[in-house]
C-alpha cells in the first residue's frame, strides 16, 4: 500500500467450524480488555505448556537489553535418545524472532507478530525429525533493537523454549549454549523504514563447522542460566499463534538473464547500504541466458562482475548462497527489486518512497561456503554483485526458500479465454506472497498488516482456501493496539503513529462482520465488543451538533482512498463506512439473537441513517461527497459515494441515474472523474456492479486494466506500478480481488447466508466452456459450463447437500 511518510488473554483453541477449511476460535481475553488492575491467579496461565513455565528467557552474553541492535544470536540444545517418542512437541517463543532447525534440518521460523503482553508462541512436533543417539536443536535468533511496521520492541531480546520428549525427559531454555553472532554486522541499514536491517555476515567469523549439527564443537560458548522467568515483563502471558507454520520449501533455480563488469566503487569493502553503493556503480547489463549456477573468474583490483536472474513472478521468502572454490574474503551482495529497464537495469529505490533497500552482503570464507539470509524478502529479480575476487573462480549457486502461508489451493477457476485465467493466475500468485503471519500490503516494501487492504485479502483467502484464520488473528492484533480515545492503528503491532486511520477503524468493525459471514461464529464479536465500543466512543466525539455527522479530524490521516476525494467538513465516505458498520453489527446481533446489543447499536445507525439521508442525498438523487468546512453540502458526487449509498440503500437515491451517469460510464472509459477509485477500491465498486447486473461491464474492465498486472505475474498498487520510474509496488494484494470476482461473474455464486448454508446462482455464459470450484464451510460447489454447437450453453452444478439455493 503507498504511504504518506510524515518525515513528518488467555487463548483457548476450541476446533473447527463443520470444516476443516475454516477454523472456529474461541478465545478468554479479558484481562487486556480493561485498563484496571487484574486479581492474578493460577488461572491465568493454565493454558500455558509445562516446558514454558520450567523455561527461562536467554540471551548470550552480555545480557544487557540495551545492547540488541541488529543482533544475531545462536543457540544449541543436545540431548541423547534410547528410544524415539511418537510425539515430541517443542514449544519455543522469541523477542523478536527465531529459526528453528533440528539435527540440521531447516523447521521454520515464528512466533506470529503480536505483543509481549500476551506473546504469541508456536508449537511444532519435531518428532520426526529425531534419531536415537545424540539430537540437536537449534536456533538462530534476531532482534531489531527498535520497533518497525510490524514489531514493537520493548527493550527486551532472545529466546524461550521446551521440549516434552516423554519417560519424564522434559528440556528447556535455562543453562542453553549460546553465542552473539559477531560475524553479522551489527552497523547496516533497515531495508526500509517498516522492515529490519541489511544482513551482512563475514564467513570468516562464522564458528567452523556446521552449529546446526550435533557433533559441533560448542565448549566456548556462554552457558550462564539466565535470571529471567518465563513470565517476568513485558511477557505477562502466553498465547497460541492461532495460524498455521509458515511453509517452507526451495524454489527452482532462477533464470539468468544478464551479466555485466564494471568499476567498483572506492570504498566497496565496507558500507552499510548495499543499495546505495550499488547506485554508485553502473547496474545494467549485458542480455544472456544460463541457469542459477554462475562460475565467476576472477577480476582485476577494483573491479565487479554483476549477474541479474528473475524468478519469473513475485516470489516470497529467504535467499540462500552455496559458495565454493573461495580463497577467502570475497564479497557477493545481493540486492532484489521488482522492476527492470529495457536495459536489464534493476529498479533501486534506496533513496525513494519509503527508501526500500533490500540487499544483503556475504564475505566468503576460504573453501566452501553455505548460508541462508534471515530476513523475509519479496522480489522478482535478484542482481549478485562479486567483489574481491582477483585470485580465484568460484561458484555461486543461488537458492531461494518458499516462506509463506500455507495457502492452498482448494479454489479454482479456469476458462476457455487464456487472458483471464492468467489474470486469474496472477492475482492468485499476489495473494499468496502478501499471506505470511499476517496479511501483508506487499511483501517487497513494508510486509505491514495494513488493515484496508486486510479486508479484500480475506476476500481472496476465502475464494482461494476458505481459511479464516488470518483473518482472526488480524483482528485480535489490531484490537491489541489502540489509541486511548478508542481508535485502532492503520496496522499493528506497529510504531507508526502517523498511521491512524479513523475509517480503517471502521474497516476493522466490518472484518468482524466477515468472520461471521464466512464462519458463521459470532466469536469474534462478543469477544472485541469493547474495542467497537471504544471506536464508536471516538466518533460520538467529532460528530458536528448541527449536522450529526463525524467530521476530519487533523491528528490523524484519513484515508478514505488514494484519490482526491473530500475530507475535510464532514465527509460522506467516513459517514457512510460508519453507518454501513454499524447496520452489520446490527444484522449480525439480530441474527444471533443478541436482542440487547442489536438495539443499543441500531438506535446509533438510525439516528446517523436519518443524518445522512437529510444532509448528503441530493435532489437529484444521487449522494454527494460530503458538507464541506463551510457549512454548505459539496457539489461533486464521487464514484465512491454511489457505491456506499446503494450498499447502504439510502432513501432518496437514484441509483440508476448514478449507474447511467457515472459508474457505468466509468467502468467503459467514457468519463473521467474528479476522484477516479484505486485498484483498491474498485472492489467495491465492482461487487455492486455485479449484483445490479453489469457484470459484463465489469469482467471487460479488468481484463482491460489487468492485462499488464496479468503478464508480470502479479498485482500492482496501482496501474502507475508498470512505470519502471514508479514507486508503486507491483506486489499489492489489494488489487487482487479479481481472484475471487471473476468466479463470481462467470459461475455467478454468490453467499446469502452466514457460512455459506444458502447459495443464489446467477451465471453470465461469457466464454465458451469453463470450470470453477468455490471453497466453502460446507463442502465444495463446482460449477462447469459449455457451449453447444447451436449457441446455447448446458451447465452442471454440484454443492452439498447442506447448502440450499435461493430460488
Amino acid at each position: 500500500m503507498k504511504r504518506i511518510l510524515p518525515f513528518f488473554f488467555s487463548l483457548i483453541f476450541v476446533g473447527n467450524l463443520c470444516s476443516a477449511n475454516v477454523k472456529n476460535i474461541s478465545y478468554n481475553f479479558n484481562i487486556w480488555n480493561n485498563s484496571t488492575p487484574i486479581k492474578e491467579s493460577p488461572e491465568i496461565w493454565a493454558h500455558i505448556p509445562q516446558v514454558l513455565k520450567e523455561a527461562k528467557w536467554i540471551l548470550p552474553a552480555p545480557n544487557d537489553m540495551s545492547d540488541n541492535w541488529n543482533l544475531f544470536s545462536l543457540y544449541r540444545e543436545t540431548f541423547e535418545l534410547k528410544n524415539l517418542p511418537k510425539q515430541a512437541i517443542f514449544c519455543i517463543t522469541a523477542d523478536q524472532s527465531y529459526q528453528l532447525y533440528v539435527n540440521g534440518k531447516y523447521i521454520g521460523r515464528g512466533p506470529a507478530r503480536g505483543f509481549q503482553k500476551s506473546q504469541p508462541y508456536d508449537e511444532i512436533d519435531i518428532a520426526g525429525y529425531l534419531k536415537e543417539g545424540k539430537n540437536v536443536i537449534a536456533i538462530r535468533s534476531y532482534s531489531s533493537g527498535h520497533s518497525t511496521f510490524g514489531y514493537i520492541s520493548q527493550g527486551r531480546a532472545g529466546v524461550i523454549f521446551g521440549i516434552d520428549l516423554g519417560e519424564k525427559k522434559i528440556l528447556s531454555s535455562r543453562k542453553t549454549p549460546c553465542v552473539r553472532q559477531d560475524a553479522c554486522d551489527r552497523d547496516t541499514v533497515e531495508q526500509s523504514i517498516q522492515l529490519n536491517h541489511q544482513e551482512h555476515i563475514d564467513m570468516r567469523k562464522s564458528p567452523s563447522g556446521d552449529w546446526k549439527l550435533a557433533d559441533f564443537d560448542d565448549s566456548n560458548w556462554s552457558r550462564v542460566e539466565s535470571p529471567r522467568n518465563w513470565n517476568s515483563m513485558p511477557f505477562y502471558t502466553y498465547e497460541p499463534r492461532m495460524i498455521p507454520m509458515l511453509e517452507n520449501y526451495i524454489l527452482p533455480a532462477p533464470k539468468l538473464i544478464g551479466q555485466s563488469s564494471g568499476k567498483a566503487y572506492s570504498e566497496a569493502d565496507r558500507y552499510r547500504n548495499i543499495c546505495e553503493l550499488i547506485s554508485k556503480e553502473s547496474s545494467t547489463h549485458d542480455a544472456v541466458s544460463g541457469g542459477g549456477t554462475i562460475k565467476v573468474v576472477p577480476s582485476k583490483a577494483g573491479e565487479f562482475k554483476s549477474y541479474l536472474f528473475d524468478f519469473g513472478k513475485v516470489v516470497v521468502g529467504t535467499p540462500i548462497l552455496e559458495v565454493s572454490g573461495a580463497n577467502g574474503g570475497e564479497i557477493i551482495d545481493i540486492m532484489f527489486s521488482e522492476k527492470i529497464s529495457d536495459k536489464l537495469e534493476p529498479k533501486n529505490e534506496w533513496n525513494t518512497h519509503s527508501a526500500p533497500a533490500i540487499a544483503n552482503r556475504m564475505i566468503a570464507r576460504k573453501g566452501e561456503n553455505y548460508h541462508e539470509f534471515y530476513q523475509i524478502v519479496g522480489a522478482r529479480y535478484m542482481l549478485l554483485r562479486v567483489r574481491n575476487n582477483q585470485d580465484a573462480e568460484i561458484t555461486i549457486s543461488p537458492k531461494f526458500r518458499w516462506e509463506a502461508y500455507p495457502m492452498r489451493d482448494e479454489g479454482s477457476f479456469n476458462t476457455t479465454n487464456a487472458e483471464v485465467n492468467k489474470i486469474w493466475q496472477a492475482c492468485r500468485q499476489t495473494q499468496k506472497i502478501c499471506s505470511l503471519d499476517a496479511y501483508v500490503d506487499t511483501p517487497y516494501r513494508e510486509q505491514a498488516q495494513w488493515w484496508g487492504d486486510a479486508r479484500v485479502q480475506a476476500w481472496n483467502t476465502f475464494f482461494l482456501d476458505g481459511d479464516a484464520r488470518l483473518l482472526r488473528r488480524g483482528i485480535r492484533c489490531i484490537a491489541m493496539q489502540t489509541v486511548p480515545n478508542g481508535l485502532t492503528y492503520g496496522h499493528a503491532p506497529t510504531d507508526a503513529h502517523h498511521c491512524i486511520l479513523p475509517d480503517f477503524s471502521l474497516v476493522w468493525i466490518c472484518t468482524l462482520w466477515d468472520y461471521y459471514w464466512q464462519t458463521g461464529s459470532i466469536e469474534a464479536f462478543t469477544t472485541h465488543k469493547k474495542t467497537i465500543d471504544g471506536i464508536l466512543s471516538y466518533f460520538d466525539g467529532v460528530t458536528n451538533p448541527q449536522n450529526g455527522l463525524a467530521s476530519h479530524d487533523s491528528r490523524y490521516w484519513l484515508f478514505l482512498d488514494w484519490t482526491n476525494i473530500q475530507r475535510t467538513g464532514q465527509p460522506a465516505i467516513l459517514n457512510l463506512w460508519q453507518l454501513y458498520a454499524l447496520e452489520k453489527i446490527v444484522e449480525m446481533c439480530n441474527a444471533e439473537g443478541l436482542n440487547a446489543d442489536a438495539e443499543k447499536y441500531l438506535k446509533r445507525a438510525t439516528t446517523l441513517r436519518k443524518n445522512i439521508e437529510e444532509h448528503l442525498v441530493d435532489s437529484d438523487g444521487l449522494v454527494c461527497d460530503g458538507i464541506l468546512p463551510d457549512g454548505k453540502r459539496s457539489k461533486l458526487k464521487s464514484i465512491h459515494a454511489q457505491v456506499l449509498g446503494r450498499m447502504l440503500n439510502l432513501k432518496g437515491t437514484n441509483f440508476k441515474k448514478a449507474c447511467d451517469e457515472i459508474l457505468l460510464p466509468y467502468l467503459r472509459g467514457e468519463i473521467k472523474t474528479h476522484a477516479a477509485p484505486s485498484t483498491y477500491w474498485e472492489a467495491y465498486l465492482f461487487e455492486v456492479m455485479i449484483d445490479e447486473g453489469y457484470g459484463k461491464d465489469v469482467y471487460d474492465y479488468i481484463l482491460k486494466n489487468w492485462k499488464i498486472m496479468a503478464d508480470y505475474g502479479t498485482t500492482f498498487e496501482s496501474q502507475s506500478g508498470a512505470d519502471f520510474n514508479s514507486t508503486n509496488t507491483r506486489s499489492h494484494a489489494w488489487s487482487a480481488h479479481p481472484l475471487y470476482l471473476l468466479p463470481r461473474i462467470l459461475g455467478g455464486v454468490r453467499q446469502t447466508k452466514p457460512a455459506w448454508k444458502e447459495v443464489a446462482i446467477k451465471p453470465l455464459f461469457i466464454e465458451d466452456a469453463g470450470d470453477i470450484v468455490y471453497p466453502t464451510p460446507q463442502g465444495k460447489i463446482k460449477v462447469s459450463w459449455q457451449k453447444k454447437p447451436d449457441g446455447t450453453f448446458s451447465q452442471k452444478i454440484e454443492k452439498p447437500d447442506s447448502i440450499s439455493v435461493r430460488k
